[in-house]
């Protein structure tokens, strides 16, 4: 299943790039897809920093979609976008050369567009803009706080937030020895294999990155797979 993660670059200024970072390391299917699309539109009206006004970007979304559907169509899978400097572009990966037949499904677009590919076995092109290990995360924290932000919720407040890992399962009870050894209360026994680790805290990217680094370091000799997190206002019941 997709899972798009937005993020700014460091550049000045800077792009900003949504990723499917599900298809980072699934061998078999890049090698599928040798070939990379790049559709680009251009001549929107932009900001300051060369992103798309407001009203440019519902026209873009409506480009987005059919960009989305002619892929489909052809067999090619959407990988990443970057917008900035005047500039959108979704970039796809694809069984073959397909611009001529996505060219025919921007003829009437409201904005420029361009469509090319090129062979990239080692899908080098995905590779630059991918995120990885504490980045990943990081970008991962980020969209969460962002969506509890958007859904109402007081940032400024503690919540309760329960760190998921995984190790295996002949190592779960040395995993558990361990994070008490590190400060940190866990239950006795848990289920499904499953090491959920509840911290009270303010939710900030610093504080998220804290908490998991010292959570990694104590299961480092585990081999711990991080499952993610979730967090709990203290008077409610459900997770947010």
């Amino acid at each position: 299943m997709p899972e798009w993660i937005p993020y700014e670059t460091s550049d000045e200024p800077a792009l900003e790039v949504s990723i499917d970072v599900d298809l980072d390391g699934d061998a078999t299917f890049q090698a599928a897809h040798p070939y990379v699309v790049t559709i680009t539109a251009s001549g929107f009206p932009v900001d300051a920093d060369g992103q798309p006004t407001d009203a440019a970007a519902e026209d873009l979304f409506a480009l987005e979609q059919s960009a989305e559907a002619a892929c489909e169509a052809n067999d090619a899978t959407p990988a990443f976008t970057v917008s900035g400097g005047g500039k959108y572009q979704l970039y796809a990966y694809a069984k073959s050369g397909i611009e001529g037949a996505l060219r025919d499904a921007f003829a009437g677009a409201s904005v420029a567009v361009s469509v090319t590919s090129q062979r990239d076995e080692t899908w080098a092109t995905y590779g630059e803009y991918a995120l990885r290990g504490d980045d990943l995360e990081d970008a991962r924290d980020c969209d969460l706080i962002a969506q509890m932000d958007e859904a109402g919720e007081d940032l400024s407040v503690d919540y309760v937030v329960t760190f998921a890992w995984s190790v295996d399962d002949t190592k779960v009870k040395a995993a558990l020895e361990a994070l008490r050894g590190a400060g940190y209360d866990v239950p006795v026994e848990i289920e499904d294999d499953i090491i959920q680790v509840e911290v009270e805290m303010q939710v900030t990217p610093e504080n998220l990155m804290t908490q998991r680094t010292a959570m990694s370091k104590a299961l480092a000799a585990f081999a711990p797979q991080f499952e993610g997190w979730e967090a709990d206002g203290l008077d409610d019941e459900e997770p947010i």
